[in-house]
């Protein structure tokens, strides 16, 4: 195992210290929880997150009754390793009211909130499907209108605004967004935008628009294998080639991870 990691966190120019997006055999990931914790800290890192997916992801949703267990996990492989590990969750951005699979109590138990959208998941509404969902291709196509495209960007607004979300999965995966208004969103609120090497998303002119709008970005895997963890040469192309400093970047660099749902 040893030899497959780098055990240096100094990536393309940036020292990133922690993976806030990786998933375990709790949802579609194929490695456990110790397997990602060991992962992390082969590569160097001082900090990891485990985030399965929300609840209303079909088949692979976390449901509540497996967060103790899935605490227990994160709890003996940080004791384990000696790294901080968090416990958090991938939740589902679902309606255009920006709802999504997470109760207060739920975010009270976890460490860390992510939100993203995922076509599978089950809308809100039926007025969802069209409004939200229809424009799955047009999306995936680069071919939304601008209509379209701001209802999008509301939706996500709306999450925002009404859940104390640290970080916004693969924006622009899926459905086209004004990165720019939700950048300016982002930043009012104290969620990060993240720069997804999975997905590739965002693409140069997202990544422009985020960063007109005076947001801050993680850097993440979303890590469905282990040997993908901590691993992230899209997004720090991108960011390099952007000329993104470093002090944007709230998983780099010397400076504290703060994260809006603790605080």
């Amino acid at each position: 195992m040893a030899e497959e990691f780098c055990g240096d966190n100094f990536t393309g120019g940036y020292r990133i210290f922690a993976d806030l997006h990786t998933h375990t055999t709790y949802s579609h990931g194929k490695g456990s929880v110790e397997d990602n914790v060991r992962a992390a800290k082969f590569r160097g890192l001082s900090q990891i997150a485990i985030t399965d997916h929300g609840i209303r992801h079909p088949l692979v949703g976390v449901g509540r009754k497996k967060f103790p267990a899935m605490r227990r996990d994160v709890e003996e492989a940080e004791k384990k390793f000696g790294i901080r590990v968090m416990l958090g969750i991938e939740a589902n951005i679902f309606g255009m009211s920006g709802q999504i699979d997470l109760s207060e109590k739920d975010i009270e138990e976890l460490d860390i909130v992510l939100a993203g959208f995922h076509a599978s998941a089950r809308p809100e509404k039926i007025s969802d499907i069209a409004k939200f969902q229809a424009n799955l291709l047009a999306g995936r196509l680069g071919e939304s209108g601008k209509e379209q495209i701001a209802r999008n960007t509301k939706a996500y607004i709306n999450c925002i605004k009404r859940f104390p979300v640290d970080v916004i999965t693969h924006p622009g995966f899926w459905l086209q967004l004004d990165t720019f208004e939700l950048g300016k969103a982002c930043a009012d609120y104290g969620t990060y935008i993240e720069i997804s090497s999975r997905h590739r998303v965002p693409d140069e002119a997202g990544l422009e628009g985020f960063m007109k709008s005076g947001v801050l970005f993680v850097i993440n895997s979303d890590a469905h294998r282990v040997q993908d963890v901590g691993k992230w040469d899209y997004a720090v192309n991108l960011a390099a080639k952007a000329g993104l400093d470093e002090s944007r970047i709230a998983n780099a660099g010397d400076k504290p991870l703060v994260l809006r749902s603790r605080r």
